[in-house]
C-alpha cells in the first residue's frame, strides 16, 4: 500500500471502532513502522486559554478551542502555515509542529488558520492496511481547505459526498465532473 501521509482517512461507522466513528483523520505519517494521524472533527470543551499556567508556563489568553486528535494520549501539536515553525510539511501549505517549546510559541503567536490538538490516532505495522482489507476507512487527499475546515456544513457528510463524486466520475470515467453529483 502507497503511502497514506497527507491523505484523510474517513471513518465508515459501522466498520470503524466508535471511537473513530463519522471521523475524518488527516494522516501525518504513514510507514513501514506503522500510522500516525489526527481527528480534525472532534473538538473538546477546553480552551487553549484553559492551558496557560497550568500546561504551558506561559500566560495567554487565546479563546481558541482544542480538539482532540485520537485515542492515544500524547503531547499537544499544531497544524498551521506557518513554515518557519513547523516540524514538518504535511501537505503544500499545511505543517505540523509537535515540539513542546514551538507548540507554546504557536500559542503564543496564534496563528489563523490553525487547529491546538491534544493526543493522536495511531495504528502498529500492518495495522491500517488490515482495516482497509476491511473497507473501514474511504480516502481523499487532504487540503487545507478541509484541514482548516470554516464551513457550517458537517465535515464528514462533505468529505463523504466528496469520495462518492470522485468513485462515480472514475466509475463512468468522467473528467472534471462536477463535484457534487446533486448539482448535476
Amino acid at each position: 500500500m502507497e503511502s497514506l501521509k497527507g491523505q484523510l482517512l474517513i471513518a465508515c461507522p459501522e466498520l470503524t471502532a466508535p471511537m473513530f466513528a463519522r471521523s475524518v483523520i488527516l494522516m501525518l505519517d504513514h510507514g513501514a513502522d506503522g500510522a500516525l494521524g489526527v481527528i480534525l472533527n472532534q473538538e473538546s470543551n477546553t480552551m487553549t486559554s484553559d492551558l496557560a499556567g497550568k500546561i504551558f508556563d506561559e500566560e495567554f489568553d487565546w479563546e481558541k478551542r482544542l480538539r482532540i486528535g485520537g485515542p492515544v494520549a500524547g503531547s499537544f501539536l499544531v497544524l498551521h502555515t506557518v513554515e518557519d515553525m513547523a516540524n514538518q510539511e504535511v501537505i503544500p501549505g499545511v505543517y505540523v509542529t509537535m515540539e513542546p517549546s514551538l507548540v507554546q510559541q504557536l500559542i503564543v503567536r496564534r496563528p489563523e488558520p490553525s487547529l491546538i490538538i491534544a493526543n493522536y490516532s495511531g495504528w502498529g505495522p500492518g495495522q491500517l492496511e488490515g482495516e482497509f482489507g476491511w473497507d473501514s476507512w474511504l480516502t481523499l487527499p487532504a487540503t487545507a481547505e478541509l484541514v482548516f475546515w470554516d464551513d457550517d456544513r458537517d465535515l464528514w457528510k462533505f468529505v463523504v459526498s466528496q469520495v462518492r463524486a470522485r468513485k462515480l466520475s472514475d466509475f463512468l470515467h468522467l473528467k472534471g465532473g462536477p463535484s457534487d453529483p446533486s448539482l448535476n
